[in-house]
Formats: structure tokens, sequence, C-alpha cells
């Protein structure tokens, strides 16, 4: 594959991945909350964890296809800004988690 067809492909997940988080929370915000006492609301997180976890998979998709881009070029940074955004989560995620468990919260 040549250069200019890597960086163009790169390019399209980059804008298919803010879609994507755009999407997580667009679905957030206009899924209708189902459900009674502690689960009432849980599809709409559902919802969201969803397409975050599509975001996670274009993001790991953007890392690996990032290590074809020259040392330098502003692409090569730009494609590790959804595996930076997506590893932050999941350390929130396990944060929380930890934190849960613990009794802090």
């Amino acid at each position: 594959m040549t250069e200019a067809r890597r960086h163009t492909g790169l390019k399209i997940l980059l804008l298919l991945w803010l879609a994507v988080m755009a999407g997580s929370f667009l679905a957030f915000q206009l899924t209708a909350e189902t459900g009674d006492g502690f689960t009432r609301g849980l599809n709409r997180v559902m919802a969201f964890v969803g397409w975050q976890f599509a975001g996670l998979i274009i993001a790991l998709i953007c890392l690996f296809l990032r290590a074809r881009v020259e040392w330098g070029r502003p692409l090569r940074w730009i494609a590790l800004v959804p595996a930076l955004v997506a590893g932050t989560q999941v350390l929130a995620f396990v944060a929380m988690y930890l934190a849960a468990s613990a009794g802090m919260l």
C-alpha cells in the first residue's frame, strides 16, 4: 500500500473515531430511560459503553497504523490521541471500581 493511501486510511479512521465518540454521548442523551429503581437508566449507560467500546477498537487500529507513519509528521501524533483517550477512560473505570470495592465511594 502506498504512503498516501495509508495516510488517507488513517485519516478516515480518525474521523470515524470522532464520530463514534460523538455518537456515544448522543446515544446517552437521546435514549429514553427504562427500568425501575436501581436499574432505571441503565440502558442509557449501556448504550454509552457500547459506543465507547467501538471507539476503543478504532483507537487500537489507529495506534497500530500509526507505526507506519514517518517520524516527525503531525499525523503520527494525532493518531496517538484516540489511544490516549481510551487509555484514560480505562484507567478511570479501574480507579472507580477499586474505590467502590474498597468502600471509598
